[in-house]
């Protein structure tokens, strides 16, 4: 009697569980399968202070962490490797080289790094390239006080790097320019401003060179349907030197500003906060994509993509806004022209800070439209597979692994990186390699892109997976070097082509239950698209999920229950059996066993973990 109201329970809760996890998949897009430190083997990095940034050596394969207190090597198959950097200040005395980092970046010229850092025993900020033996040469002073965090570039011999205000409200926001001969700020404003990213066109000269500033501005709108927060990107000229004495010396004379455009335009809805900005470089450099992550009022995040191209253009020949055309005394504007055409005309007109009529709109509508909170974002293009896979943190320490497909979205995987929830600081991806570094408070992790192991060693795992770093080759699922299989399909039918495609599959698995004794058959769940049932002898049954198994619960061995039980899953309209089982029956019933109910006990204890995480 107890037993049997003590299952009856079990089940209503196993149940309930099942239905509350489908309302959820059905609002929101679920990762296909979860990845941990057990199955991927993620390797990790401990450091003794805040990793805030993270810069990859463009020119080798080293990566950098970089916090106020230090700088560190992320050396593989050490736990960390602190990066001494020669420092002439010390005169032999490391205890007094502490120092703290304002500026870390990727370097020029075949050197690794640049970094301006305090050191303690002196009162200035020294900003220096880093070479590959870790000296620090070719050295100037900066006198603003400068976050690690805010965004830089370095570029030429100049130093671009951002002020954000939030510190030092008496320092002027906005983009700065330094060298060691001269330098450029920005114009004094009162308005609110967070700044994202700067992006350099590369492909120009140093004559006419770009810069292209991401950053979001307070509303003065207090109109309750009006926006908090305004996107936008300013347009600059790497030689810009600023003006004369009268106007805008020292100061930009090249800043044009457009406003960021994310949403649908049909529907009325909008994504105005910007919270990160990664470019993604393609065969026509003109034609440059940048992808944008966005968030609204509501918390729903969204990525725009923009063409580079459409950015240009905007700047060359739109309207000004409340300014109309500029006269002919003002041509000019727009490019980067040398000092003599800068007429007092010109600089006064620069001088109201011109913003461009005609916003800067996305290619397409808003992709993976979330209400998860997603941080930071990274893109990567694959290819030998012709895909572009998004990397997305969560404000909750995980990663989001991400297949953008004709306008659509997989989510391939979720990568748990951290064993607990925690902030991920920094993201940044290493393009060559294909490994993707996280940082938290105190660690770095490594997540291998390609690998493939985590699929498991059959044909129909692997291909399900649609990962564009994989393909299934020699009776394994490994890392996808050549254009020969299509992925991204999902489309297992291949698997049956031939000896290549071979899958490994277990005959049915004997199972003796006694008659009336209560049982159970477990299946494991790889994937969190797909849908389970089981099939006995024909008939559908449905399943009882716990964590990550499917089970089938038998309450009364009898002669109905007996025979061929198979584990079947459909995903992307393909079905597939998982394992299968044999039913035989013996002996007498032994009721439910203790062991039987501690195995019960042990799965509904985790489906109450899995509900509060």
């Amino acid at each position: 009697m107890f037993l049997g109201v003590l299952r009856s329970f079990l089940l209503a809760l196993l149940w309930s569980h099942r239905v509350h996890t489908e309302l959820e998949d059905h609002h929101h897009p679920v990762a296909r399968i979860i990845i941990t430190q057990k199955e991927a083997n993620f390797s990790t990095f401990i450091i003794p202070q805040a990793v805030l940034k993270l810069v990859k050596d463009p020119f080798g394969s080293k990566v950098y962490a970089g916090g106020l207190k230090g700088l560190y090597e992320l050396d593989k198959g050490k736990e960390k490797s602190a990066v001494p950097v020669d420092n002439e200040e010390c005169n032999g005395d490391t205890s007094m080289c502490s120092y703290e980092i304002s500026v870390l970046t990727e370097g020029r010229n075949g050197n690794p790094l640049f970094m301006c850092r305090k050191m303690k025993t002196v009162d200035e900020t020294k900003c220096c390239t880093v070479t590959s033996e870790l000296k620090a040469v070719d050295c100037f002073t900066m006198k603003q006080p400068v976050q690690i965090n805010e965004p830089s570039l370095y570029n030429g011999d100049s130093l671009f790097f951002t002020i954000s205000g939030e510190n030092k409200p008496s320092t002027t926001k906005g983009l700065y320019k330094l060298n060691r001969v001269s330098h450029t700020w920005p114009q004094r404003t009162d308005k609110e401003q967070k700044y994202i990213k700067i992006i350099g066109n590369e492909s120009s000269t140093a004559a006419d060179g770009k810069l292209y500033f991401f950053y979001i501005e307070k509303n003065s709108n207090n109109d309750p349907e009006s926006p908090v927060w305004i996107p936008r990107i300013s347009q600059y000229c790497m030689a810009d030197k600023g003006g004369n004495k009268n106007h805008l010396q020292f100061s930009w004379t090249s800043m044009l500003t457009a406003r960021l455009f994310c949403g649908d335009t049909e529907r009325r809805v909008t994504y105005t906060e910007l919270l990160d900005v990664t470019a993604l470089e393609t065969e026509d450099p003109n034609n440059s994509l940048v992808y944008a992550l966005f968030k609204n009022a509501y918390d729903v995040t969204a990525i725009c993509v923009y063409n580079t191209s459409h950015i240009k253009r905007i700047f060359t020949s739109s309207r000004f806004k409340n300014n109309g055309v500029p006269s002919d005394g003002l041509s000019g504007i727009g490019e980067c022209v040398s000092d003599s055409i800068k007429t007092s005309q010109f600089l006064k007109f620069m001088e109201k800070r011109p913003e461009m009529e005609d916003w800067i709109m996305p290619e397409g509508q808003p992709m993976l439209v979330s209400h998860r909170q997603y941080t930071h974002l990274q893109v990567d293009r694959v290819t030998s597979a012709d895909s572009t896979v998004l990397l997305l943190a969560l404000a909750s320490g995980k990663v989001h692994k991400v297949l953008e497909q004709d306008g659509g979205i997989f989510i391939i995987a979720e990568y748990q990186p951290f064993r607990n929830r925690t902030q991920i600081h920094s993201m940044l991806l290493d393009r060559s390699t294909k490994n993707l570094y996280v940082s938290s408070k105190n660690m770095v992790v490594q997540i291998n892109l390609g690998n493939c192991s985590i699929y498991g060693n059959n044909c129909e795992s692997c291909v399900t997976a649609r990962d564009p770093y994989c393909r299934w080759t020699s009776y394994k699922c490994s890392a996808n070097e050549y254009n020969s299989q299509d992925m991204r399909s999902g489309n297992h039918t291949v698997c049956g082509n031939g000896p290549e495609y071979s899958k490994v599959f277990a005959g049915p698995q004997s199972q003796i239950v006694p008659w009336n004794s209560r049982y159970y058959l477990k299946c494991s769940t790889p994937s969190q698209q797909a849908s389970y049932f089981w099939n006995h002898e024909g008939r559908r049954k449905e399943c009882v999920f716990t964590g990550q198994d499917c089970l089938l619960l038998i309450e009364s061995m009898s002669e109905d229950y007996v025979g061929s039980y198979m584990c079947q899953a459909l995903e992307n309209g393909q079905e597939r059996t998982l394992v299968s089982y044999m039913l035989l029956n013996s002996g007498t019933p032994p009721g439910l066993s203790p062991i039987t109910l501690a195995c019960l006990l042990s799965l509904i204890s985790l489906v109450f973990y899995h509900s509060l995480d």
